[in-house]
């Protein structure tokens, strides 16, 4: 509630009319099911119907809409992205912490490579997550250090991630926005905190920011950070 709200907050200083929700409506996946797409593949079209009904009872003639997925949410949304027609009524997408989104490029996502943005702390474990190749063929050698072998091994770019290319890579190609790195997770004892601060003004004002400029259409005014 609390993103939704600081998201709201700070798309109404660019524009008044701004509002955010939460979408709810499918089983959001627990414990190992986060490893697999299934639940990304069932919720993608309850999204999409979702969406659909926004646009269908919203009276504004053209509103400006920004569908925003994180973590896991990200692949569901861009499952969804993927699916004939894409999201409806969207304009932009943004992605927040991703494993990937099952797709090689941003032209997937059905809104133009243009309109697809990416925040990914560097500091951000679950952005780093190694393709399932990579990790399979890691552990059966050597553990977690053959799992970093075997990355500079069969991703040469070191560009793909658990659910397909890392969103924040060129070879992706969306647009990436400047974010805090975040806290590192072993030696500043961070764990996974840099994976849950994108929307959080009092620890990523730069991230909280331009994640309101997309919302409020005035993407020209985010901040970018270079490719991976």
């Amino acid at each position: 509630m609390k993103r939704a709200q600081d998201t709201a907050r700070g798309a109404r200083r660019l524009d008044p009319s701004s509002a955010s929700i939460i979408w709810l409506g499918y089983d959001a996946p627990q414990l190992a099911d986060v490893m697999t797409r299934g639940d990304a593949q069932r919720g993608a079209p309850a999204y999409n119907e979702f969406m659909a009904g926004l646009s269908a009872t919203n009276q504004n003639a053209d509103p400006h809409v920004t569908a925003i997925g994180h973590s896991y949410g990200s692949l569901t949304v861009g499952t969804a992205a993927q699916r004939p027609g894409g999201i409806p009524g969207a304009d932009d997408i943004i992605l927040l912490g991703s494993p990937g989104v099952d797709a090689q490029k941003a032209t997937e996502l059905g809104v133009g490579k243009d309109h697809v943005f990416v925040g990914a702390a560097d500091n951000d474990p679950v952005t780093h997550l190694p393709s399932k190749d990579e990790a399979a063929m890691g552990w059966l050698t050597s553990g977690p250090v053959g799992v970093l072998v075997a990355r500079d091994l069969w991703d040469i770019g070191d560009d793909d991630v658990y659910f397909g290319k890392d969103p924040a890579s060129e070879a992706f190609d969306a647009r990436r926005f400047k974010v805090d790195d975040g806290p590192r997770m072993l030696w500043d004892r961070g764990g996974f905190d840099a994976h849950s601060q994108y929307f959080t003004p009092e620890l990523d004002p730069e991230s909280a920011n331009n994640i309101a400029r997309i919302v409020a259409g005035r993407s020209e005014k985010i901040t970018t950070e270079e490719h991976r």
